[in-house]
């Protein structure tokens, strides 16, 4: 066990080492090198470098975002030069969620200990967790956003100071991934990050953005709002022979009457809410039809993120995914949050209902309008599990169909591709001018949840690492491509099909940001290797003083006596148990205005007066990674310690 920590504390040090930037020394105050679990648990060769804490943003408001970082010590060649920034949605649901539960390289047991993930996206590229906006997760601040272009100036705000710690991470490649609600931050933050690119202040160098991949995506409310009857026919779990398909009909033309009156490719803010209390009707409907009353009291409702699988009604699905009662109180243990480095220790909240309820988004149109342009630049990656309701792929298909992008509307044709990972069919995609999406097969709301080694494997598709072979797009296991016979399959290329996933890791000319931030880069690299030759052998002389001491302290530590007598207690920490363990919004008061309809709980949507276009609103169910929000004049500001979750049998505001 000794020589398995040194081996890690050797592996962080070389990481110091290798790259001796200007963030070298601030950086060390992030270095995570201990867990529960970590040394008994986890190979020691897939124990991942890693840096955690919480940036400040903002000294005038206190606004400090909290991040988790993961780097493979022994990155394969496609995977280096490489940084993904996820992020889970809400709003003001932590990308926790991300790191202990989807993308990142742990799990966590029963024993509240880490375990490995073999799925972990770290091995496709270095990853970022970040909690945000301010207030969600580990990350706090004295005022809170309200809109989504908040998001994006705060988010461009956070990566330089993320690059001051981690100046050797400025000239990789950035991919975002999230999910949910995600499918309207990440658009925003790219916008944003495009917009900089080409107007850059003396001394900045653009930001090398390869591509955006938004699982699950609440991007296109309207026609998510309409997919779930057909979704649900599709199905199987109703049938126009149930007692209320007449009603839910009904609830699908009025909802159908509001899509009519919003046009989705229209630059301004709409009048007309984009999602009102008749959409949200269509799934509170839905579920209410679908109800199996003769079934076990837990086992009446469909969950609404995994149709094949049940939950008690009304709940519908708030008390999946199971993992969250080992999550949460995992990171509230405090020896944990001192092991993440956190300065401002607070109680984690899988969601906040403060960050819901003030996160209004009143004055901010939908983040589809902004695909167009940004599909000029960048390319990006649309995935659905095909079991979620919420987030359903025939709503995200029906967007694309009516959506304009590089000089087209819709696909430019009607191709569909099977796609193969390792040798089994794992779902079907779709791509037209730097736009793909994939249909994940077999999976939730959540994919990386379900598939986590299929699901990093979408880095292959929005990179170009795979093949071609009869009309099959095919991707493989990391690291092991160059092991498949090469000799009847047809490498992906610009002529290939679909031509353009092959092309999205390559820039279009040089007058393109990822041209340009790379020859900035790669410039940079060159200025620098001379003048950090003689601080590499410093550092390398420090990091060999550490070995030793390290070794004459063990060294005497192995040749005193010892006793056999206990003189102390066993040191064990107190595991911080929360009451409630399932995965509902946990706020510190209740929402005053009475919530009303399943599908508000559940969406979390946009809530705001007539004169907002995205707002949320209120319901009985809630919804991982999108939540319903009060009026801001409702909000009471109150310490964080006083925030506190709802009772299982009360309505809550907030879901991740």
């Amino acid at each position: 066990m000794f020589f398995h920590a040194i081996l890690v504390l050797i592996q962080v040090a070389l990481a110091l080492g290798a790259s001796p930037r200007a963030g070298s020394s601030e950086r060390s105050k992030y270095f995570v090198t201990s867990l529960p679990g970590m040394y008994s648990n986890l190979p020691k060769e897939e124990i991942p470098i890693m840096f955690s804490g919480q940036l400040e943003l903002f000294p005038e408001n206190n606004t400090h975002y909290y991040f988790w970082k993961f780097v493979n010590p022994n990155p394969i060649a496609e995977a280096e030069r490489r940084t993904i920034f996820w992020l889970n949605g809400g709003p003001g649901c932590s990308s926790m969620d991300g790191a202990l539960m989807e993308a990142g390289p742990f799990r966590v047991n029963d024993d509240k200990e880490i375990v490995y993930n073999n799925g972990s996206w770290h091995k496709a590229g270095d990853i970022v967790f970040v909690d945000q906006p301010a207030g969600t997760g580990f990350s706090y601040s004295d005022e809170y956003e309200h809109e989504l272009p908040d998001v994006s100036v705060h988010f461009l705000k956070f990566l330089e100071k993320y690059f001051e710690v981690f100046p050797e991470d400025r000239q990789n490649q950035i991919f975002f991934a999230g999910e949910s609600y995600a499918g309207q931050y990440i658009p925003y933050i790219a916008d944003g990050i495009l917009k900089r690119n080409k107007n850059l202040k003396a001394g900045e160098s653009p930001y090398d953005l390869r591509g955006l991949l938004i699982g699950n995506g609440w991007i296109a409310p309207n026609e998510q709002s309409l997919s779930y009857v057909q979704y649900a026919l599709q199905a199987g779990f109703v049938s126009p022979s149930m007692p209320g398909w007449s009603r839910l009909l009904a609830s699908q033309e009025r909802c159908q009457n509001v899509v009519n009156s919003v046009n989705t490719q229209d630059d301004s803010v709409s009048d007309y809410k984009v999602v009102s209390d008749v959409c949200d009707q269509v799934l509170n409907t839905l579920l209410e039809v679908a109800r199996d009353r003769d079934a076990p009291a837990d086992q009446q409702c469909v969950n609404m993120y995994d149709y094949t699988l049940r939950d008690e009604f009304p709940s519908c699905g708030m008390n999946w995914p199971p993992d969250l009662v080992n999550v949460k109180p995992f990171l509230n243990i405090p020896g944990v949050q001192s092991q993440l480095n956190l300065v401002h220790k607070k109680p984690w909240l899988e969601c906040s209902g403060r960050v819901g309820r003030n996160f209004v988004a009143q004055r901010s149109k939908p983040a589809v309008h902004l695909l167009p342009s940004l599909l000029e630049d960048v390319p990006i990656l649309l995935f659905n599990g095909n079991r979620d309701i919420i987030c359903n792929y025939i709503g995200t298909e029906a967007f694309i169909k009516e959506l304009e992008w590089n000089g087209q509307k819709g696909w430019d044709d009607d191709n569909v591709f099977d796609w193969n990972f390792d040798g089994n069919l794992a779902g079907y995609v779709r791509n037209s001018r730097n736009l793909t999406f994939v249909n994940v097969f077999n999976s939730s709301h959540m994919v990386p949840f379900d598939l986590p080694d299929t699901s990093r494997s979408l880095m292959d598709l929005v990179t170009g690492n795979f093949d071609i072979k009869d009309d099959k797009i095919l991707t493989y296991k990391l690291g092991t491509r160059g092991q498949a016979k090469q000799s009847d399959k047809k490498p992906a290329s610009t002529s290939s099909i679909p031509s353009e996933i092959s092309a999205t890791a390559l820039a279009s000319g040089s007058s393109s940001a990822s041209a340009q931030a790379s020859a900035t880069a790669n410039e940079a690299d060159g200025d620098n290797n001379t003048s950090h030759k003689i601080e590499r052998a410093i550092q390398l002389l420090v990091i060999i003083v550490l070995l030793w001491g390290i070794y004459a302290l063990y060294s005497s530590y192995k040749s005193r006596p010892s006793s056999i007598i206990k003189s102390g207690p066993t040191g064990k920490k107190k595991n911080v148990q929360w009451a409630d363990q399932l995965r509902r919004f946990q706020e510190d008061d209740q929402v005053r205005v009475q919530p009303h309809g399943i599908f508000a709980k559940a969406l979390n949507k946009f809530k705001g007066n007539s004169d907002g276009a995205y707002a949320p609103v209120q319901g009985r169910y809630e919804d991982i990674e999108m939540s319903s929000a009060s009026p801001i004049d409702d909000f009471v500001v109150v310490s964080d310690d006083e925030e506190e979750e709802p009772s299982r049998n009360e309505p809550s505001s907030n879901q991740k």
